[in-house]
Order: C-alpha cells, then sequence, then structure tokens
C-alpha cells in the first residue's frame, strides 16, 4: 500500500493450460510495493521456464531495494530509468546464463510490468504479453506487440482480423535474453480509484476477445481472483493452446481506520505432467 492512501489489490493466476506439457510462463507481484511482473518465456530444454523465473526474480530484487517509503519520500531516484536499469540487468543475466549453458542457448522471455507510486503507475514491456486498463468500465490496452504482425498492421499490411488468422501472430521482435542489449518501452500515466490494471500472456489473447476479457472483468471486478480464474477458464474451453497467466492489480482507497486486510493473494499454479 501506498503512504498516501491508496491501497493496491493483487490477484494472479497462471495455468499450463490444454497443450503443453510444462508451464513456462512465471508471475510474481509485492502489493506493498506495488510491483506486478509477468513473463512469458521461450527456448528448448524447458530453457524458458528457466528465462521467465530469471526475469521476474530479478527485477523484483532489483526494485525491491529502492522502492522503500524513505528513498520515495527523498524524490532522489527517477524509478522510470530504475525500471529500465532493473529489466536491462536482468536481460543481462539471462542472455550469460544462454552463453554459458548450451543447454539454455537461445532461451529468452517476455516481460510486462507495472509499478504503483503515489498517484502514478509506471508499465513497461518488452515482447508480446500485455497489459490493458479498465477504467469505468472501459478496457483499455496499454502496450503494442513488439511482433512481426503488429509491425504488420503499423504498417498497413495486415487487418486486425487478418492478423487473429495470422501463422506468423507469435513471431516476437523483442525478448529478454536473446541479446546483451535490450529496448524496453516505458510509460506513465496518472491512476484513479477503480482502476483495474491486468498483465496477460499471449496464451489469453491468443483465445479470448478484448470483449469477453472487458465483460469479465467488470463482472468480477469486486472478486479478482474469481475474474482471473474465469478468463483462464475461457481460454482452456477454447483450445487452451499455450499457458494462460494473468495478473489483475486493482486500485483502491485505503480503510480509514488504517485496518486493511491482506493485499496480496497466494499465487494458483496448475502444473502438467512432464
Amino acid at each position: 500500500m501506498n503512504d498516501n492512501g491508496l491501497k493496491i489489490l493483487i490477484y494472479g493466476s497462471t495455468d499450463v493450460g490444454q497443450t503443453r506439457d510444462h508451464n513456462e510462463d512465471a508471475i510474481s507481484w509485492d502489493a506493498r510495493l506495488g510491483l506486478a511482473l509477468l513473463a512469458d518465456g521461450m527456448g528448448g530444454h524447458n530453457a524458458g521456464e528457466v528465462a521467465s523465473i530469471m526475469a521476474v526474480d530479478s527485477i523484483k530484487t532489483s526494485l525491491a531495494d529502492v522502492v522503500t517509503p524513505e528513498i520515495i519520500a527523498s524524490g532522489i531516484v527517477d524509478y522510470s530509468e530504475a525500471v529500465v536499469d532493473a529489466i536491462s540487468f536482468a536481460n543481462s543475466e539471462i542472455n550469460e546464463q544462454s552463453l554459458d549453458n548450451p543447454e539454455y542457448a537461445g532461451m529468452g522471455t517476455t516481460l510486462v510490468l507495472v509499478l504503483f507510486l503515489n498517484h502514478v503507475v509506471i508499465y513497461a514491456h518488452v515482447g508480446d504479453s500485455r497489459i490493458y486498463r479498465l477504467r469505468q468500465s472501459k478496457l483499455e490496452q496499454l502496450t503494442s506487440d513488439h511482433s512481426l504482425v503488429q509491425e504488420m498492421i503499423d504498417n498497413g499490411y495486415l487487418s486486425h482480423e487478418e492478423a487473429q488468422e495470422s501463422t506468423s501472430r507469435n513471431l516476437i521482435t523483442r525478448a529478454l535474453g536473446i541479446s546483451d542489449e535490450v529496448e524496453v518501452d516505458i510509460a506513465e500515466q496518472d491512476t484513479e480509484i477503480g482502476d483495474i490494471y491486468l498483465l496477460c500472456s499471449d496464451g489469453l489473447t491468443d483465445l479470448v476477445t478484448d470483449q469477453d476479457i472487458n465483460d469479465v472483468i467488470i463482472r468480477y471486478r469486486e472478486d479478482l481472483d474469481l475474474a482471473s480464474r474465469t478468463l483462464i477458464d475461457m481460454a482452456n474451453q477454447k483450445g487452451g493452446t499455450d499457458n494462460i497467466s494473468i495478473v489483475l492489480a486493482a486500485v483502491y482507497k485505503a480503510y480509514s481506520d488504517g485496518k486493511d486486510d491482506d493485499e496480496s493473494t497466494t499465487l494458483e499454479i496448475k502444473m502438467g505432467e512432464d
């Protein structure tokens, strides 16, 4: 919870899906830091799982050192810069592991991150995992996929409808770990009481429409744990062709008596059999 009286509630779920034998997604959060992360790994021999876990653990550790009430109050840290530095450091760690261990060669991961500070949220991404915001019953995609298909849409070669059917829709143009440097898209915006931010892997958005996502979050906005599980169930009912991961972060006003309930929930994971 931030010292300005805002409360961040965070819920997340990750699921192996219907066709994969292991889960290469990783999610993590710390509601008291106002931080949530999601990564979708790639690479053979379970290396994608290694990359995604390394990414979320490294970034969370890096930011925990600077996201403290004392440092925030001092105003000495540029937190957008701190986020980029943390992601760049994680990229270097993953890249080094890939180069030093033949079984991890070529591994990488997407990343989406939100960091709430006072009345602002900083959000960053690399790859085709996404961040959405629901505000006043309207869902808006905040990130633009770093993918071949998105580039074709941007250049007018494909419509959004054609992109959904493209066999190249999962070819990404940026990821952590695949080179010694990574380009991070980062932005910030003011938050409002009642905002809900969705972080998700493409295992959700490849199968569930934005309209369906909008409807589910609105319907279960008072029970975000149920919202996340409902969205995963919908993706599985439509084939579950990939791992499916969701983190929902909501901005609330803290209780006036200062007695907040637990701000973070247990992680729900459904694993497959290797």
